[in-house]
């Protein structure tokens, strides 16, 4: 497996579902900073809603391989 490749999904290792994890590791974002930014817009219900829909959205790490292959083979059928 290329180290190159990445794929959008939620991290083996997040605090509480992963969900934010993810978001740093793939965008290269500040986990505290977005973990900050998402306390804050809870307290408007916006943080809330939005972190429920990536949670249910974004597949799991145990899924990574899988979208990685699948990534690949999109590319070869190219």
């Amino acid at each position: 497996m290329e180290s190159n490749e990445r794929v959008l999904t939620r991290a083996r290792d997040g605090m509480i579902t992963g969900t934010l994890k993810g978001l740093a590791d793939y965008y290269g974002l500040k986990l505290d900073a977005l973990r900050l930014f998402f306390a804050i817009t809870a307290f408007f219900g916006v943080g809330v809603v939005a972190y429920l829909v990536l949670w249910v959205c974004l597949p799991s790490y145990s899924q990574r391989n899988i979208l990685i292959s699948s990534k690949r083979n999109r590319k070869a059928q190219r």
